[in-house]
């Protein structure tokens, strides 16, 4: 995927992060975490924190209370990855999740959604009482209750769609806006769009897409998500211990040499896989005053061989009288565990800013 043209389709969010890998209890509560964090540092969007939290979990249950039915799509050649999305906006946060469902049980879900979607407030109230008090609702597609509070937490009509896929099941897409302005009204936000932005992922076998500031509060929690996912692949170790390190570097790079503005270093990365290795992909603006010596540095250091490298790697550390970060040991380091075969490219963003991105094969 291209860098830049993320980042300028993403430009009008403040954090994005799209997420296609493994679900587990621990990949929900680095999510929680990550927008918790962003959204207690924005004070007109302080007071979502806790509603946020709170459909981040319902989708992912709602996900991973139908993970199991994948692999005889994934047999029969079929996209089976779920896939949950945050998107913080100026007046609202918009959360998309979608996860197959077996085709037995569409019709009751979508009987529910638009009956939720057909009631106000005390409606819902009502219904959920109701269900509490005289029905009981199976763990699959009985997702009564949690479609009832996600529309009561939002306070919009949930939008939803089908797909069809044979094999006896469909994807199901989930979209909520939650909004912190009182008299908020319902974004136009389409659901083909979420479609098209999941497939165009799923294509390129994305498992991370973030968007935001990338300090050391998203940094952590966003390689524990990717040491995650590679502890579910079937790599070797060293494979994925290269990933991890490579991963941390790149990130870190960003924080390290990223241009501060409005006091956060915004980047964009992605993590995807390609063909039998991973790809990991940074991008963030630097001041153009930067440009000439890193991309001196880099071509350098794409000009070394394995030997030259670790040769100059082991001078580096010896020279006492050069800071770490001064002496690009990071990049050093991607250098080594990618065997030199990483891009990168400059590219204008206006105001003396250049837009920075390096994509690394692991």
């Amino acid at each position: 995927m291209d860098l830049s043209t993320e980042s300028d389709g993403l430009r009008d969010s403040r954090l994005c992060l799209s997420y296609l890998g493994s679900f587990d209890d621990e990949i929900t509560d680095k999510l929680i975490g990550i927008s918790e964090y962003y959204l207690k540092s924005e004070s007109e969007h302080s007071k979502l924190r806790n509603k946020v939290s709170f459909l981040i979990a319902e989708c992912f249950q709602n996900i991973v209370r139908h993970s199991e039915i994948k692999e005889d799509i994934r047999v029969a050649g079929e996209k089976a990855s779920d896939f949950f999305q945050i998107n913080v906006l100026d007046d609202r946060t918009i959360l998309t999740a979608s996860n197959l469902v077996d085709d037995k049980i569409r019709p009751d879900l979508e009987t529910k959604i638009r009956q939720v979607n057909s009631l106000g407030s005390d409606g819902l109230k009502k219904l959920y009482s109701a269900i509490l008090n005289n029905q009981g609702f199976s763990s699959k597609g009985g997702a009564g209750l949690g479609l009832i509070e996600m529309a009561r937490k939002s306070g919009f009509p949930l939008k939803y769609s089908f797909r069809e896929i044979g094999f006896g099941y469909s994807r199901f897409f989930l979209l909520l806006e939650v909004s912190g302005h009182k008299n908020a009204t319902e974004k136009g936000v389409n659901i083909s769009e979420v479609e098209r932005f999941y497939d165009r992922l799923s294509d390129e076998e994305v498992i991370m897409l973030f968007k935001g500031d990338l300090s050391n509060d998203t940094i952590v929690p966003l390689v524990e998500m990717a040491q995650n996912n590679f502890s579910h692949a079937q790599e070797v170790s060293n494979k994925k211990k290269r990933s991890i390190i490579t991963l941390i570097e790149a990130l870190q790079n960003v924080t390290k040499h990223g241009k501060t503005i409005k006091g956060t270093k915004e980047g964009v990365f992605i993590l995807n896989r390609f063909k039998n290795s991973y790809e990991v992909s940074v991008g963030n603006l630097i001041g153009r005053e930067n440009q000439c010596a890193l991309e001196d540095n880099l071509s350098y250091i794409k000009s070394m061989d394995a030997p030259k490298l670790k040769e100059h790697t082991k001078q580096k550390l010896m020279d006492s009288q050069v800071s770490a970060k001064e002496c690009g040991m990071g990049l050093l380091k991607i250098a080594k565990n990618s065997s030199g075969n990483f891009q990168y490219k400059f590219i204008e963003a206006g105001d003396d800013n250049i837009f920075f991105t390096l994509k690394i094969c692991i």
